[in-house]
């Protein structure tokens, strides 16, 4: 049920999460990474709503093996940061051309989900250190479709997606979110930061043609973000045994499933937690410098989405009127 403050949480699809997450909690009982890994490879279909036929949950599946390949693209091409940059906005045009062409709804994954995935790449430049996050998201889609396909079918039919904006619209603001994504993107090369896909996916998973939208995720991401960094700095620096990082693991992939169909950007502060138990379970001492190093690179993407829709969009797109 949804509540007035804009949260939805369902039980059924919170059990559903617990299976899913199950492999990655007692993976946690060796080893905390490779659990926090594993669990970060079933987000993309798990925060997905449960599809009414098992027909079309076997569907949900493209959304991992969308995000695997856009990643491993990112990380490729950040072994060399100005074909990287370049990349970025080409793809973003180029994406907002295609899905104007095809004019469905479902081709906005392009600029919704796959751009911003390319960009994480950016944080594992070469294949060998993209490949097992690749790895990962494989394994965790066809994990979670198995599960899917094991709980009951339902009535109903699928939430019905947004509705297409004008190619008016989506064209240039596939270029201008390629932009985005590159600024923030030659920042993090040119300072040397470790992460470089932290700000050009933060400022593409908030920005939306729709600018109050953009508005909502914005300030949840940057809310949740610090939640979800707290509270697994929180859990590292308590040093708790492995049966509590495995329950942790499981509470959040249920939380994940759990809240899908919420108004509320909430995604983030799960997946946050994921991330930063990955990267501190075995360091925890560097906690503090990852905490304000994703903090300012989130307010980094928030900022320059922020220009690049209030006021860079509404210039271009009045000079194609003019």
């Amino acid at each position: 049920m949804a509540d007035r403050i804009g949260l939805t949480w369902r039980w059924s699809y919170a059990l559903r999460g617990v299976v899913a997450g199950a492999p990655a909690a007692v993976a946690a009982f060796w080893d905390v990474q490779l659990a926090a890994g594993l669990a970060v490879g079933l987000i993309p279909v798990c925060s997905m709503p449960l599809a009414p036929s098992r027909r079309a949950r076997v569907g949900t599946g493209i959304y991992g093996v969308l995000a695997a390949a856009s990643i491993v693209l990112g990380g490729f091409l950040a072994q060399w940061p100005v074909l990287a940059v370049a990349g970025i906005v080409l793809a973003g045009g180029l994406l907002g051309h295609a899905v104007a062409a095809l004019g469905r709804p479902l081709a906005m994954l392009g600029l919704l989900l796959c751009l911003p995935l390319f960009a994480i790449g950016f944080s594992y430049p070469g294949t060998d250190a993209v490949g097992p996050l690749a790895g990962d998201i494989l394994l965790g889609t066809a994990w979670s479709v198995l599960v899917a396909l094991a709980w009951p079918t339902h009535d109903g039919s699928p939430p019905a997606p947004a509705p297409m904006p004008p190619r008016a619209v989506i064209v240039p603001y596939g270029w201008v979110a390629g932009a985005a994504g590159a600024v923030c993107a030659t920042v993090g090369f040119a300072t040397g930061l470790e992460h470089v896909g932290w700000a050009p996916a933060a400022a593409l998973l908030v920005m939306r043609p729709d600018p109050p939208a953009q508005r909502l995720r914005s300030l949840d991401r940057l809310a949740d973000v610090a939640l979800g960094a707290g509270a697994a700095i929180l859990l590292v620096l308590a040093g708790p045994p492995d049966w509590v990082y495995a329950l942790a693991v499981l509470g959040v992939i249920a939380a994940v499933t759990g809240t899908v169909g919420s108004r509320w950007y909430v995604l983030p502060t799960f997946t946050t937690c994921l991330v930063f138990l990955l990267l501190l379970a075995g360091d925890p001492d560097d906690a503090g410098s990852r905490f304000w190093e994703r903090l300012l690179e989130t307010g980094l993407g928030v900022g320059v989405a922020a220009v690049a829709t209030f006021v860079v969009l509404p210039a271009v797109r009045g000079r194609a009127r003019a």
